[in-house]
């Protein structure tokens, strides 16, 4: 099976064969497998390239002259994967090269959104349980490294003005948060700090 997916592949990296039959990755048991053997012999034989370096240079341009687009539809991109981002091939053909973890990889996202580099988060970004985890992780960069505070005690002066925590929450790209997974600042950080959730702390 592997050697015969190989084969294939080679002759459509020749131009004898245009693309896989539609029956190639039909099989469900076999079709990681073969996808693997297939991005693996592009990166090993044709680029001459080690996993680590696949990983660094890997770039759009090179899946296309690959014709690696042929098997993308079956390598499921990671939620912080921009449209143009094929890193993720060489990940899913190497499953053993070590990954950011979550925590590192919302901080990538979130400086990316900061710089201006993405326009906003991905879709979705902040839903479910993991979207929850992100979403602390951005705010505790945003308070610690941004604002450059580190008592979360301080929270409820800052955030207790309603105008005042929209206004920093849009200056630091955070405002999304209330709008997408809380029903107001309070709610957020009382959510986040459940320490904080004492009226005493709340009054001015």
């Amino acid at each position: 099976m592997s050697s015969s997916v190989v084969d294939r592949y080679r002759r459509i990296l020749s131009g004898e064969q245009k693309r896989f039959s539609p029956y190639e990755f039909e099989d469900v048991q076999y079709r990681k497998q073969k996808v693997q053997m297939i991005v693996r012999y592009a990166i090993e034989n044709v680029k001459k390239w080690t996993p680590e370096e696949a990983r660094r240079q890997l770039s759009l341009q090179d899946v296309k002259e690959l014709k690696l687009h042929l098997v993308r539809e079956y390598i499921e991109p990671p939620i912080e994967a921009k449209p143009d981002d094929v890193y993720y091939f060489v990940e899913y053909a190497y499953p053993y090269l070590p990954r950011y973890t979550e925590e590192q990889r919302a901080l990538w996202v979130y400086k990316e959104v900061l710089s201006g580099i993405r326009r906003h988060f991905p879709p979705l970004y902040f839903q479910s349980v993991k979207g929850e985890e992100r979403a602390k992780i951005c705010f505790q960069y945003m308070f610690h490294e941004l604002m450059q505070l580190q008592d979360i005690y301080e929270l409820p002066k800052i955030f207790g003005k309603t105008e005042r925590a929209y206004a920093l929450l849009k200056k630091y790209k955070l405002k999304i948060l209330v709008d997408t997974l809380y029903f107001s600042p309070f709610d957020m950080i009382t959510d986040m700090y459940p320490e904080l959730n004492r009226p005493d702390l709340w009054q001015d």
